[in-house]
């Protein structure tokens, strides 16, 4: 969904673990982001994960030349 055809927001309430807390204010540092930012990009990346897996896909890190470094499992 495109927020700009839909500008109406709902507000939520999250009861996080302070690590939890902490990672999301990492990740908006090193982002240059905000809260908003970081939780809408997390979802779309476990959105793709999903999908991809309901098709039989895999999610990997790959370095510069494509060698596997990393698979992402239990998604």
């Amino acid at each position: 969904m495109n927020a700009q055809n839909n500008p109406q927001r709902v507000q939520i309430n999250l009861d996080l673990s302070p690590e939890l807390y902490e990672t999301i204010n990492n990740l908006v540092q090193q982002m240059n982001g905000d809260n908003t930012e970081v939780l809408l990009k997390a979802i779309a990346l476990l959105e793709v994960a999903v999908e991809a897996k309901l098709k039989g896909k895999h999610l990997w890190i790959t370095d510069d030349k494509y060698n596997l470094e990393t698979e992402i499992i239990g998604i």
